[in-house]
């Protein structure tokens, strides 16, 4: 199908937007999608292969919606995602639209947004901003849901369920896309949206699966397994794809194992590669630690690692990198294959097992693998894609193959059952007032995937998680459920309810805590990312013997809850640490960790200690201050006489101490000592310092 086909529905100069992309036909899957009725006012749920072309048929229903005078909301799981999203979606301002994003604080309505035509944002923020009541939300006409499969996660999926009916009580009227991987009961989420479904097998770049075994890889052919001859290792199957003009992307199990991986093919890569000096030295930008010269060298040289426990901009540095040919091949762990769009020639699964506590090494699942392999082929660079996974012997090759190449991948199965997303969820529609009953709050969660899916009634949990935030003071039970005052605040603050009763609890009982207490406050609550324990963190014992008077909770040594609280105040003291300014390399090492994870932490505490904040403010508890400046130290980093220093843009811990140790504690001071401060943090910085505010 010509895109000129298209006018009717987007308009002549939103078919110009097209050919400027360099789009002029579309996909089979895409001509399917507009003869069913994708500019119609029906529900889709489309269910095809990565690559083939899911985001421009949702972009051609929104334009096509905005054009009308309707308003989308766009949502994605992950902040990287939004990004990447809203990039692509900017494109239609050539057309008069606006397109926004917003991922940040959970605590806002963001009316700024009303004005926009397409929001792209996470499903957690587009659930934060219906608790926060933003007006706009009710003219939301058209709600696409991107990695719908996603459902299946064990901790966003029910956010996803839960955003669907909401919004289905909101505005009943407003359509509903659903993009996917192929599943294989994407008819069972059609019949829950009530949804037309476009499933397809069809890539634009077809797709090898195999299993490499040394000298050999096997196939499927006509259902028969057959051999195709192979080089011995690993090495020589990145050799190959490099010298016809492909890049290879390498999923390992671990991060150690990605990191070990890149430099041990720089050899082999750097024949194939130019030099990548420029790269090499943006990655040290923010970081010059062991991990991030390890990173640097590799992609010097034309290989790289990714994985979470990198930066952010230095994932950007990576995936900008790998699609500009820049850098050739990119080791990584799964997490990259739910995450940005980066095909390659060919893709090999390394990691075909994972370690899982209690469980030892077990296999990935058929779904993750298919993730994983999806990835295999560039459309318009590759004639094809492969995906192998690496074997041993031929025996594993063949049990292998049949395993997963055969596999049929799981089904997606609801999450929401489980207790603290029931406990999330049940305050948030009483406080919302979209419930006021038992039996209400049962009539909202049958709209639900997960009542679709089972027959059996929640009305017993429902009932105990009432009685768990009557008894927390979050709901009062006289006549109609309605939220008190502090329960609407626990939920506009998008904290579980446990982590508001522990927070009301300390605010009762202190009126005074140190810096370590809040801290370890923060980290007893669930919605805390917590750090694990090592063999070698003995030590970790005596650290919380030292703090134990001032801590509000320290268990009994033979209690079973010992070893959670330690992990606790691991946690709490790698935080301790960050804010006393001890060196981010020097933290990564002492707690075993990269810093993409301090970063990561970190950015969760200052969430939490903002919500602590709130919460003492309406208790009227005079610990308030100093939260609220917890929270600033945390952000940053410093001990409090940088506070102050750290607000400027361009002025990081270690800058603000070089500037505090030479007597300039503010703006106004490094105006009157510019040339001190050119001298300890170069002129480029203070210009861009004094430029920002103004």
């Amino acid at each position: 199908m010509d895109v000129e086909e298209l006018e009717p529905f987007i308009s002549k100069f939103g078919v110009d937007v097209l050919r400027k992309r360099g789009i002029n036909e579309l996909y089979p899957p895409q001509k399917e999608a507009v003869e069913k009725g994708i500019f119609s006012d029906r529900n889709f749920v489309i269910a095809i292969p990565t690559a083939s072309g899911k985001t421009l048929i949702a972009e051609l229903a929104m334009v096509h919606e905005t054009i009308k005078g309707g308003k989308c909301l766009y949502t994605v799981p992950l902040k990287a995602l939004a990004s990447e999203k809203f990039k692509e979606f900017k494109k239609w301002e050539e057309i008069g639209l606006r397109v926004a994003i917003s991922t940040g604080d959970y605590e806002s309505k963001d009316d700024w947004l009303g004005e926009a035509d397409i929001i792209v944002t996470t499903s957690e923020k587009a659930d934060s901003l219906i608790r926060n009541q933003a007006g706009w939300i009710r003219k939301i006409s058209m709600l696409v849901i991107d990695e719908a499969h996603l459902i299946d996660s064990a901790r966003r999926g029910a956010v996803i369920e839960i955003l669907v009916a909401k919004l289905r009580k909101i505005n009943p009227s407003a359509r509903i896309i659903a993009l996917s991987a192929t599943i294989p009961n994407a008819d069972e989420i059609a019949e829950w949206l009530d949804a037309e479904l476009l499933t397809s097998e069809w890539r634009p770049v077809p797709l090898y699966e195999g299993v490499f075994y040394p000298g050999k890889v096997l196939r499927i052919n006509d259902g028969r397994v057959t051999e195709i001859k192979a080089g011995k290792n690993l090495e020589s199957l990145v050799k190959e794809t490099l010298s016809d003009g492909g890049q290879v992307l390498i999923f390992e199990s671990t991060r150690r194992y990605a990191e070990s991986l890149a430099e041990k093919l720089i050899p082999v890569v750097r024949e194939y590669s130019d030099e990548n000096p420029e790269l090499s030295e943006e990655i040290l930008l923010e970081n010059d630690g062991e991990m991030s010269n390890k990173l640097a060298r590799c992609v010097r040289f034309g290989t790289a690692f990714h994985h979470a426990g990198l930066l952010g901009y230095q994932r950007e540095i990576v995936e900008e990198g790998f699609k500009k040919g820049r850098i050739k091949v990119v080791t990584a762990t799964p997490t990259l294959a739910a995450g940005v769009n980066l095909p390659a020639r060919r893709v090999i699964i390394k990691g075909i097992r994972r370690y899982e506590s209690g469980m030892g090494n077990v296999f990935i699942n058929v779904s993750e693998y298919k993730q994983m392999a999806g990835r295999a082929g560039r459309p318009g660079l590759d004639s094809h894609g492969e995906a192998l996974i690496i074997s041993k012997t031929k025996n594993e090759a063949l049990e292998l193959i049949k395993r997963f190449v055969m596999g049929e991948p799981e089904k997606v199965t609801s999450k929401l059952g489980s207790e603290n997303h029931l406990r999330f969820h049940t305050l948030s529609i009483i406080a919302e007032e979209i419930a006021n009953s038992e039996d209400e709050i049962e009539s909202f969660f049958s709209s639900t995937f997960f009542a679709h899916q089972n027959e059996f009634t929640m009305k017993w949990e429902i009932k105990r998680i009432i009685l768990q935030l009557v008894k927390w003071d979050f709901v009062n039970a006289d006549g109609s459920l309605v939220a008190t005052e502090m329960g609407k605040l626990v939920s506009r603050l998008y904290i579980d309810p446990l982590t508001g009763f522990i927070f009301k609890e300390a605010g009762k009982r202190f009126s005074e805590l140190t810096d370590m207490a809040i801290l370890h406050l923060i980290c007893r609550t669930p919605d805390m990312e917590l750090l694990y324990l090592r063999k070698s963190d003995d030590w970790i014992e005596d650290e919380a013997g030292f703090f134990k008077e001032e801590l509000t909770y320290f268990p009994s040594y033979y209690s079973s809850e010992y070893d959670w609280f330690l992990k606790e105040f691991k946690t709490a003291l790698m935080l301790y640490d960050w804010i006393n300014e001890r060196d981010e390399d020097v933290i990564c090492g002492k707690y075993g960790i990269a810093p993409g994870d301090v970063r990561r932490i970190v950015e969760t505490a200052e969430w939490l200690l903002h919500a602590l904040t709130k919460m003492l403010e309406f208790m009227e508890n005079p610990m308030t201050a100093r939260t609220s400046k917890l929270e600033e130290r945390v952000k940053h980093g410093v001990k409090e006489d940088l506070v102050e220093l750290v607000r400027l843009k361009w002025v990081g811990r270690k800058r603000a101490r070089k500037l505090l140790n030479a007597g300039i504690k503010n703006i106004e001071d490094l105006h009157e000592k510019r040339s001190i401060a050119e001298k300890l943090i170069g002129r480029r910085i203070v210009e861009k310092i004094l430029e920002e505010a103004g």
